[in-house]
């Protein structure tokens, strides 16, 4: 460590663990490990189990602030979890808190913003509440187009989605132009 770039960061690095052992933030690591957890008691259907983690993740994550993106990432979880159990109030009301976190600590324009406007408007959707869930999915879809591109095939499942609330909807003509595009998609993916 006789290099003076080496040694400033070694000392930021333990700087940051200090910080954070001292907030009680986990590492990096630790919330690596407890976030991978919180999926697979998601998957293995273990909500309580996966509410519990995610519960125990807030604090540690409010503490730094809207800025953080575990903070929107643990809400919209809890949103995740609310929505499968059939809780759809309670997933709505999370749904709504995650997003502007998600704008503080990753811009209003980053992919990650699409999944809870997905998500809120699936369940208008479900209510049906057609035309409250159109903007947010057509919201959603732009964002997915900005980071994948027009004919990305991963834009499949929210243009199909897109395309049946238009239909839904009596937006006749928007949701022929859908029905084009999902059809090149999928004639060039195949």
């Amino acid at each position: 460590m006789k290099h003076p770039a080496h040694r400033t960061l070694f000392l930021w690095w333990l700087l940051a663990g200090l910080i954070s052992l001292l907030t009680g933030c986990p590492t990096s690591s630790e919330w690596d490990r407890q976030w991978e957890q919180v999926h697979a008691n998601i998957t293995r259907g273990q909500f309580q189990e996966a509410k519990d983690l995610l519960h125990g993740l807030l604090p540690s994550v409010r503490e730094h602030g809207p800025t953080d993106e575990r903070y929107a990432l643990v809400i919209f979880q809890l949103g995740e979890v609310a929505r499968l159990e059939g809780e759809e109030s309670l997933a709505e009301a999370y749904y709504w808190e995650a997003l502007p976190l998600l704008a503080q600590s990753l811009g209003a324009e980053h992919l990650r913003m699409a999944d809870p406007l997905a998500a809120l408007a699936s369940l208008y959707q479900q209510k049906n509440q057609l035309e409250m869930a159109r903007p947010l999915l057509k919201r959603a879809l732009a964002l997915r187009e900005k980071s994948w591109g027009l004919s990305d095939p991963q834009l499949l499942s929210t243009l199909q989605n897109y395309h049946a609330l238009l239909l839904a909807g009596d937006h006749q003509k928007e949701a022929t132009e859908i029905a084009g595009r999902i059809n090149r998609i999928l004639k060039r993916s195949s």
